[in-house]
């Protein structure tokens, strides 16, 4: 694995120099962003190289940390601090640069789309899908036995998971496109896709 020192020379160039100018943290908006010395402590601390590997945690804002990949350029990435790998990364700023610039500004809350939690439901799966419905028992973690989901088929839709962590699913539906049409959750008013149907992926 690189060293933290190894990763600071392979990023991008205006975050060399920005580095190289300060010799405390810098506070900007809630953002604290890293002097050399809280770099090596930090990344270290949090064994980054552990579950990002080529990236450098640069700065922090409260449970959400911010990465450059170091591969000289490229966007400032986001993500809570519990997150598990490169799925979890969100685009904060195109480069480096650009948020320097803008003053470490924070990225946008993400629209509330979905409920933080809702009973999910599958349906619409065809009769003889029960590969389909394996996949989806994985997905869910569901206990549905084998034996069972021939019935579960006949009598779609069917609840699926309690109180299911629906951004979750829905980046867990990024990896398993197949699974995308089957998948509801209930509202007062009905079935709702958790995965949106209108949405250019699912296109």
């Amino acid at each position: 694995m690189e060293t933290v020192e190894q990763l600071i020379s392979r990023t991008d160039a205006a975050y060399r120099r920005w580095l190289a100018s300060v010799t405390d943290d810098v506070v900007a908006g809630g953002v604290v962003m890293y002097c050399l010395e809280s770099l090596l402590e930090r990344n270290t601390t949090y064994g980054i190289g552990g579950w990002l590997t080529g990236y450098l945690m640069i700065g922090r804002e409260g449970d959400r940390g911010f990465f450059l990949r170091c591969d000289d350029g490229g966007p400032v990435f986001w993500a809570d601090l519990g997150g598990l790998g490169e799925a979890d990364l969100d685009v904060a700023a195109p480069v480096f640069e650009v948020w320097l610039r803008s003053g470490f500004a924070l990225p946008p809350d993400p629209e509330p789309e979905l409920p933080p939690t809702a009973d999910v439901y599958a349906g619409r799966i065809p009769v003889d899908g029960v590969q389909l419905l394996v996949r989806a028992r994985k997905l869910l973690g569901a206990d549905w036995r084998f034996g069972d989901l021939r019935g579960l088929l006949a009598t779609q839709p069917f609840l699926a998971a309690r109180s299911a962590r629906l951004y979750a699913l829905r980046r867990d539906l990024e990896h398993a496109p197949e699974l995308r049409p089957y998948l509801f959750y209930a509202t007062d008013h009905g079935l709702e896709a958790v995965w949106p149907t209108d949405s250019p992926e699912s296109r």
